[in-house]
């Protein structure tokens, strides 16, 4: 249990940990021939709509999915009800967390990088090897801390410091990491020949909504019964929903930082009241801190006004007037 908080606080510390000892060898066995026989049906993945893609060309960027897995093969549910997994899962969400996205990615030999952005606040992922990786071989890269960082597009993404904290997603089958999808990560190139895959699983509070990446409404919680949310002060949900969502928008970000690191009392009756978009405190002034200094010490003016500019244009001419202006001024 010792092991496991310690794991914890290292999670909340870096936004990124992982753990090599979930799965026994004879399990992990099993998930691989099943993850082969997939590929073997899909070897170009699905597309949004679970069909079979029928050439090499990405549908996301780099890899190829499979979404359905584990209607496919049940084997995969055995991951969703790990106790391990479930574990960690509650402690961070709640025991009534929702599993909203699971599926597979496999990256061929590829130039393709992925490079460093943030999908939601709040939440928690894993990812879990399914072939043994090494360095760019298609794994997924870290920044450690970097849920207290601003958005890669208005940061200095190449600072040296932050780069030197770089933590890469490699190791043997079934190395298990968990992560905050608020943290910077992207995915290297593969230069290998063989073909990598990783297993991917997003998760948030009870207020999640229980979609994946295609937009399917799911279930893959390891309980049945539907557990509803307490009742939510409309303020703040309205705060957290709309400032919870901003992988390009620095304003929305800043104020969800300032809202559930800052702001104590609202950040408290946030998480209470199972808002979208907040996870629990680790419960440790020292781990839960978050500097403004250090926030704004990454920013690049720059891009800051570059990329405010571009967004306060579309949002005044529209898209399409704002496309048709940059064909000219090009």
């Amino acid at each position: 249990m010792e092991h496991l908080n310690q794991k914890i606080r290292e999670l909340y510390s870096n936004g990124i940990v992982n753990f090599s000892d979930f799965f026994s060898k004879d399990f992990l066995t099993k998930i691989k021939l099943s993850k082969n026989k997939l590929f073997e049906e899909f070897p170009y993945g699905q597309d949004d709509n679970l069909k079979k893609n029928k050439n090499d060309k990405f549908i996301r960027p780099g890899s190829y999915m499979i979404w359905d897995v584990i209607d496919r093969e049940p084997l995969f549910k055995e991951f969703v009800s790990n106790k391990n997994i479930n574990s960690i899962a509650r402690r961070i969400l709640g025991k009534d967390y929702v599993v909203s996205s699971f599926y597979i990615r496999k990256t061929p030999k590829s130039n393709n990088v992925l490079d460093p952005h943030i999908d939601y606040q709040g939440g928690l992922s894993f990812s879990i090897l399914l072939d043994d990786i090494n360095y760019e071989e298609g794994e997924t890269f870290f920044y450690k801390k970097s849920h207290k960082y601003p958005p890669p597009p208005f940061s200095d993404t190449e600072n040296k410091d932050l780069k030197e904290e770089i933590l890469s997603s490699t190791g043997k089958l079934g190395e298990t990491f968990f992560w905050f999808p608020d943290c910077w990560h992207g995915r290297n190139m593969n230069k290998s020949s063989k073909e990598t895959t990783i297993l991917m699983c997003h998760m948030g509070n009870t207020s999640f909504p229980r979609k994946d990446g295609t937009g399917r409404q799911v279930n893959y919680n390891c309980y049945s019964k539907s557990i509803e949310a307490p009742s939510q002060n409309p303020v703040i949900k309205m705060i957290f929903k709309i400032t919870g969502k901003s992988p390009n928008n620095f304003f929305k970000h800043l104020l969800y930082c300032l809202f559930y690191f800052k702001f104590k009392n609202i950040a408290s009756k946030a998480i209470e009241q199972k808002i979208i978009f907040t996870r629990e405190k680790f419960g440790s002034k020292e781990v839960d801190d978050f500097s403004l200094i250090d926030y704004f010490k990454l920013v690049k003016p720059k891009k800051l006004i570059k990329i405010s500019l571009k967004s306060f244009l579309k949002f005044c001419i529209g898209n399409k007037h704002y496309s048709n202006l940059r064909k000219l001024l090009n």
